[in-house]
């Protein structure tokens, strides 16, 4: 009987999930040429093809029966990493996460958690990115969900890329039309260090734009209720915008967003390494899962 690595299981549903070599590499951490190889050592391994001839990332019908099952490996094996953490493990799993995605994304991994029976505990630390790396690379963490301006962190267990989007409450035709009677646009934002800040400041000084930043705060509520209040506009990754705020595409009067590159960083405790990369490996599905974009009101 032949044995599948699980990371070949698991770079291949990524590739059908993102529909692309590339992307899937970007999620990955790995390039495009590596995934390939992936690819064509899990199809040699299984003899037969997974993909379309002529389809790309299109699975053929042994790829969607492959999918299938490959999920539920993955599934089975991330659970019973996580329900032997607690013996394996010294603690509690340390996790340092933005403020954003920690109220966009936890409740769903604490869910899905609770409905698996998982008895593994958090300590969960939100915070600004380069805080959370400094405090990986001193032992503080055991994985760390970070952003990036330039590219990946050393070590990244698994990146991708974040668009960013302008964000308001009024329709957007108002608020622009507003923006320009008063020729400083105001601006809500995290504190100095965030890169939501430093993408936003900077394509407004590109631009031209006149600015002023007239609220901070290092919490999404926070920026919500005065965003919420009309008090000023802030930008966010585009996916993780409140319901009750609109996004408004860049025009002459909002300049265009660079993305930011997210990853998921695991400690080199070795004690702990296995236990937090299978979390690490689940919290990644999540993300995939949820790639969703939101759309602009």
């Amino acid at each position: 009987m032949r044995s599948i690595p699980t990371d070949l299981l698991r770079a291949f549903v990524t590739v059908i999930d993102l529909r692309g070599y590339t992307r899937a590499g970007e999620q990955l951490g790995r390039t495009q040429p590596a995934i390939s190889l992936q690819m064509k050592k899990l199809q040699e391994l299984l003899g037969v093809s997974l993909f379309a001839k002529e389809g790309g990332a299109q699975p053929t019908e042994h790829g969607e029966l492959v999918a299938g099952y490959a999920r539920q490996i993955l599934a089975l094996n991330d659970e019973m990493m996580l329900k032997l953490s607690n013996r394996d493990s010294e603690g509690k799993l340390r996790l340092g996460i933005p403020n954003d995605y920690a109220d966009h994304f936890l409740p769903r991994l604490m869910a899905s958690l609770a409905r698996d029976g998982g008895d593994i505990t958090f300590d969960v630390v939100c915070d600004l990115s380069h805080n959370l790396l400094r405090g990986l690379r001193n032992g503080q963490f055991d994985i760390v969900v970070a952003m990036t301006a330039d590219g990946p962190s050393e070590g990244a267990f698994m990146t991708w890329k974040e668009p960013l989007a302008w964000v308001g409450t009024a329709p957007v035709e108002v608020a622009l039309a507003d923006t320009n009677k008063r020729k400083r646009l105001r601006i809500v934002c995290y504190p100095e260090g965030c890169l939501y800040r430093r993408n936003m400041l900077t394509a407004l000084q590109r631009d031209g734009r006149n600015f002023e930043i007239v609220y901070t705060s290092p919490s999404l509520s926070g920026l919500e209720a005065a965003v919420g209040a009309g008090f000023g506009m802030t930008v966010l990754a585009r996916r993780i915008v409140p319901s009750a705020l609109r996004i408004m595409e860049p025009s002459s009067h909002l300049p265009r967003l660079a993305d930011v590159v997210v990853g998921i960083y695991v400690g080199p405790d070795r004690k702990r390494s296995a236990v937090a990369r299978s979390f690490a490996a689940r919290f990644a599905d999540m993300f995939v899962a949820n790639a969703g974009t939101a759309k602009a009101v």
